[in-house]
C-alpha cells in the first residue's frame, strides 16, 4: 500500500511568521527598559544574584521581579546557574553602566526625555500619514517648546545628547585636518564635549561654543575640566539666531538631522554668511546611503525618530530615502 503524502504545513513560511510575530511585541523592548532602568545587569553582576537580593537591592517586589526576570532570561540578558542563581549573558553586559556604547542610559526611563520619548511611538502612525511631526499632536507643544516648557525634559535631552557625543567626538578631531583651521565654532555644541576633545588633541585650535544657556552653562565646567577653557568662548543663544562672526571653520554635528529641509538649509547658510572669506561649514551627520546594512537599521530607526518628533531626517548625499546595498528594500 502506497504511503500517503505528508501534509502540507498549516502555516505557510513558519519561520518567517514566527519572526513577524516577534517583531510586534511591545513587551520586549519594555522589559529592557525595565531592566536598564533598574540596573539590573550592574545589580548582578555586584552580587545580588538571586530574586531576594535582587528585589532588596532594585527596590521592586519579588513575585513581580522574578516573572521580569525568567523573561528577560528568554530573550538572552541573563542565564540561570544550577544552583537558580543568575548570571550576565554577553548581551547582557552591554546594559551595564561601564559598556563603552552607554546603551543603558538611552533606556533609562528615569530620565524625563527619554520616557516622554519612548512613550510617544505611537504617534508614528500620525506621522507616516501627514508627513510630519507628531509631537504637537500628541502634547500640545512642539517637540522644541517642551525643551523649555516642562520641568526635567531639556536637561534629560542635553545629557542623552552628551552621552551620544561622547562617542564621536573623539573622531571628529582624528578623521579631518585641523592644522589649517585657527578658530572653530561649535554650532549647537551643547554641554562641548565635542569641543573639549577638538582642544585637547589640537593645541593650536581656538574655540566658540553656541548654544542654549542650559547647555552651555554646563560646558563651561566641562571645558574647564578638560584644561581648555582659556582658548574657548561660550556664546549663550540660540542657533537661530545670527551666528559669531570670525570663525575659520563652523562646525555643525549631530544637529541638522533635526529639521526638515528648509530649516537645514537656513542654518548651513548662517554658518556661511559668519565664516571668514574662504571659511568652512563642517557638517557632521550619518550618512544613510552609504551605510552598510548593519548601521542603517540605526539610521532608519534615527530617521523614523525625526518624522515622528521634529520632522526631521537622517540624509544621503543625495537626499534620497536609505535602501540597502544590495538593492534590496
Amino acid at each position: 500500500m502506497a504511503s500517503s503524502p505528508p501534509l502540507e504545513p498549516l502555516i505557510p513560511n513558519p519561520a518567517a511568521v514566527q519572526k513577524l510575530i516577534g517583531l510586534t511585541s511591545l513587551l520586549d523592548p519594555w522589559a529592557v527598559r525595565t531592566a536598564a532602568t533598574l540596573r539590573l545587569p550592574d545589580l548582578v553582576d555586584e552580587g545580588a544574584d538571586t530574586i531576594d537580593e535582587l528585589a532588596v537591592r532594585s527596590d521592586t517586589h519579588p513575585d513581580g521581579l522574578g516573572r521580569l526576570m525568567r523573561h528577560l532570561a528568554l530573550l538572552g540578558l541573563f542565564r540561570t546557574t544550577a544552583d537558580g542563581r543568575f548570571e550576565v549573558t554577553e548581551m547582557g553586559e552591554a546594559l551595564r553602566d561601564s559598556h563603552p556604547m552607554g546603551i543603558r542610559s538611552t533606556l533609562d526611563q528615569t530620565n524625563p526625555f527619554l520616557s516622554k520619548l519612548d512613550q510617544s511611538t505611537h504617534g508614528l502612525l500620525y506621522a507616516v500619514r501627514t508627513g510630519g511631526p507628531a509631537w504637537e499632536h500628541l502634547h500640545g507643544l512642539s517637540f522644541w517648546d517642551n525643551m523649555t516648557v516642562e520641568s526635567g525634559f531639556g536637561e534629560g535631552y542635553d545629557a542623552q545628547m552628551n552621552q551620544h557625543s561622547s562617542l564621536f567626538g573623539t573622531a571628529i578631531a582624528h578623521s579631518y585636518d585641523w592644522s589649517s583651521v585657527r578658530h572653530v565654532i561649535d554650532v549647537g555644541g551643547g554641554v562641548g564635549r565635542t569641543l573639549a576633545a577638538l582642544l585637547s588633541e589640537h593645541p593650536h585650535l581656538r574655540g566658540s561654543l553656541v548654544d542654549l544657556p542650559g547647555p552651555a552653562a554646563e560646558a563651561a565646567s566641562l571645558l574647564e575640566q578638560a584644561g581648555v577653557a582659556d582658548r574657548c568662548t561660550i556664546v549663550q543663544q540660540s542657533f537661530l539666531d545670527a551666528l559669531p562672526v570670525g570663525g575659520d571653520a563652523y562646525l555643525v554635528a549631530n544637529v541638522v538631522h533635526n529639521w526638515n529641509d528648509e530649516g537645514a538649509a537656513s542654518l548651513l547658510r548662517r554658518c556661511a554668511e559668519a565664516a571668514v572669506p574662504g571659511g568652512k561649514v563642517l557638517l557632521v551627520e550619518r550618512i544613510a546611503s552609504t551605510a552598510t546594512d548593519e548601521a542603517l537599521q540605526a539610521v532608519s530607526h534615527l530617521d523614523l525618530f525625526m518624522l515622528m518628533t521634529s520632522g526631521g531626517r537622517e540624509r544621503s548625499c543625495g537626499r534620497t530615502a536609505p535602501t540597502r546595498q544590495d538593492g534590496g528594500p
